[in-house]
């Protein structure tokens, strides 16, 4: 289905009124419905906190990686968890309740798109028959509301076997005449693990009877014209009993309206700590990704303070909140270096977290006990690494620095791309070594994971044949390329064995020159960046700018090299935001844009360092959680004026292509003087 764009800028025009509730803020930018048409992001409008547990949101038929579809029109029902652009069939989808006036045989129903609409922390639609759904939610309770336009019987309809993956255990069990108990078990992505989810529902008015038929529980009620019937649907990964627990003490007799005014002020909280001046389509982009960089990991921690552990047994958080559902392939590449800048103390426990699991048993990619729908987990320790470099606090190294070393000699290292990721690990475990005082372990590690230059000159030196094949001598969703320039934390050696930094240029301008480079995907995303290290940052300022502001041409999808390639902006604001296959991976690609268009990136994560560019903002404002504000400002700004001439931070000549993690904290000024031409002396030093 092509995306009927008038019908689109109708459906905002209908959500922009329902912010007239709230105060004008940069919340009115962000919009929920960039990125959930096909496959062109695989995120969704559901209903949620930040970090929140609860995502409860419509799975459309048919449904997205997520659950949604925007091109969709017909409705399965609304499902309460699941994790944003993570490929796949997508993970979570459980609990999925559709209400009902009429007995329906068929799976869906109708929904009168023109209705829907959606903020962060609500999202409504009218359904066939004039049903009208409205959500929201708190981190552990979905809430429901449906107004029956008619007095007479009704039901909700309850798939307790809904799951967007593979469904190994359901049950249900109606524990009184408003409140159902049960739990559910399925596949995390890919159909690798397994997690638990415990739900408990309650209804704020009476069933008349149950019924279980065609694989759904039936709850009917009588209803009066226009009344309006609530569900609260409270998810818990330790247990039913705990479930009811967290209900009562998370909501307090809230209604559904403050429950809503408080998620959107959780919201506003965050998306009003980074300022941006410049063009509107830009803010609305800016604040749409920035919303997405703040989804997971989610808080999984009880009201009582505990959590289950990934080894299936429940332990006490001790004063901290617990985090679960870990996407770090890809998103260690960058979200985690934005927390550190804009969440440091929340980062703490994100922290405190990622230790705790590799002391329940961390595994590989995905445990058989998870307590949440769960993605991966790879290269925790570089993410442990770039925080702590970064200043956050309570990462205790020491307590898990047997895990670390364990998980690393078991990385794979059979192909091209895993012998340079093991060797990216092994790098990381030898900067931990060394906080840690253990010389002798940090040059073994070093020595392994500077082996790589053997294989590297073997595989990525010369390029052969085969060197724009997906998939090609083994490689996961890449070219040789693509993933040649997959060692940031070697820079120098691989521009030393190409033959000096011209060279180095070279090809990296080939590289692109040639459409080489595929953004739809993460292995390469750091590589615009790379043009820092070769004494042509005016470089990465033209290609920065590029996939930011125009149009360009895209070969790739995740896995094959398409036919026919894609002309045009690879970040559009509209619901196939994304070129197609290009899935989110769970903020990953957010944050790229939102870092990218600051004009800060991280390139060697593991060291506290941003790369810089030109932003495409004409002020950046980041309000720091120190009290601090860092402002960047871009002078002479505009379509073709994006190169840096000269810069000063605090009053003071600036003269690099990039800048200390410390000195954004520090807060301070940062000024750019653009032309249309670059300066290529600029940044050299």
């Amino acid at each position: 289905m092509i995306i009927d764009q008038a019908k689109y800028v109708y459906i905002l025009f209908l959500t922009f009124l329902s912010y007239n509730l709230f105060s004008q803020s940069n919340m009115d930018y962000v919009d929920l419905f960039v990125c959930t048409a096909d496959d062109h992001g695989q995120l969704d409008p559901s209903a949620t906190v930040p970090f929140g547990m609860v995502k409860l949101g419509p799975d459309t038929e048919p449904r997205g990686h997520s659950g949604y579809n925007y091109n969709a029109d017909k409705l399965l029902g609304f499902s309460h968890n699941r994790v944003g652009g993570v490929g796949c069939k997508g993970v979570g989808g459980n609990i999925r309740i559709l209400p009902l006036v009429s007995e329906k045989t068929e799976a869906s129903v109708a929904m009168n798109k023109q209705t829907e609409a959606a903020q962060p922390g609500y999202y409504t639609v009218t359904l066939e028959e004039e049903i009208k759904a409205e959500l929201t939610a708190t981190n552990h309770t979905g809430i429901h509301r449906y107004t029956f336009p008619k007095s007479k019987e009704a039901c909700i309809r309850i798939d307790y076997k809904s799951a967007f993956g593979e469904l190994f255990e359901a049950e249900y069990n109606t524990i009184s005449n408003n409140t159902i108990n049960g739990y559910a078990s399925a596949s995390s992505v890919c159909t690798t693990g397994r997690y638990f989810v415990y739900y408990h529902i309650e209804s704020n008015k009476d069933f008349v009877r149950y019924e279980e038929k065609d694989g759904y529980l039936f709850a009917y009620f009588q209803t009066e014209k226009s009344e309006q019937v609530e569900l609260q649907v409270t998810l818990s990964p330790i247990s039913t009993e705990q479930a009811a627990a967290d209900v009562q003490a998370t909501l307090s007799n809230k209604s559904f309206d403050e429950v809503r005014d408080e998620a959107y002020s959780k919201w506003e909280d965050l998306m009003n700590r980074i300022e941006v001046e410049g063009k509107e389509e830009y803010k609305r982009l800016f604040y749409t990704h920035l919303y997405h960089c703040y989804l997971n990991p989610v808080n999984s921690t009880s009201s009582s303070g505990t959590y289950k552990g990934t080894d299936n047994k429940v332990y006490e958080a001790n004063g901290y909140t617990h985090y679960d559902s870990w996407s770090i392939w890809d998103n260690f590449r960058n979200k985690f270096s934005l927390y550190a800048l804009t969440i440091p103390e929340q980062s703490s426990d994100f922290g405190r977290s990622l230790v705790d699991l590799y002391k329940s048993g961390k595994s590989k990619w995905l445990g058989f006990y998870e307590p949440v729908p769960t993605i991966r987990a790879e290269f925790s320790s570089l993410v442990l690494l770039d925080m702590h470099k970064r200043g956050v606090k309570g990462i205790d190294f020491e307590s898990i620095y047997n895990e670390l070393c364990h998980e690393a000699a078991y990385t794979p290292s059979g192909v091209p791309d895993k012998i340079l990721e093991s060797a990216y690990t092994f790098w990381g475990l030898a900067q931990i070594a060394d906080i840690l005082d253990k010389p002798e372990d940090y040059e073994v590690f070093m020595s392994k994971a500077m082996s790589y230059k053997k294989k590297w000159r073997r595989n990525f030196l010369k390029i052969g044949d085969d060197a724009d094949v997906m998939h090609a001598r083994g490689i996961y969703e890449g070219t040789i390329w693509q993933y040649r320039w997959h060692v940031q934390f070697d820079v120098d050696g691989i521009i030393e064995m190409i033959g000096g930094k011209e060279k180095y240029i070279e090809q990296l301008t080939y590289f692109f020159d040639n459409h080489l480079y595929n953004h739809g995907n993460q292995p390469d995303i750091h590589v615009p960046f790379m043009f820092n290290f070769g004494d042509a940052p005016w470089l990465t300022q033209k290609w920065v700018n590029m996939i930011l502001t125009k149009d360009m041409v895209q070969h790739y999808g995740t896995h094959k090299k398409w036919k026919e390639p894609y002309y045009g902006r690879v970040y559009k604001a509209t619901p196939d935001g994304y070129i197609k296959e290009m899935d989110d991976d769970e903020g990953t690609m957010s944050s790229w844009y939102v870092l990218s268009s600051m004009g800060i990136h991280p390139v060697l994560v593991g060291e506290p360092v941003f790369q810089v560019s030109t932003p495409i903002f004409d002020k950046v404002t980041i309000h720091l959680e120190n009290g601090k504000d860092f402002v960047i400002e871009a002078r002479n700004l505009s379509d073709e004026s994006f190169y840096i001439q000269s810069a000063t931070l605090n009053g003071e000549d600036f003269n690099q292509s990039y800048i200390d993690h410390a000195d954004l904290m520090n807060g301070g000024k940062l000024i750019y003087e653009l032309s249309d031409q670059p300066n290529k002396n600029w940044g050299v030093k």
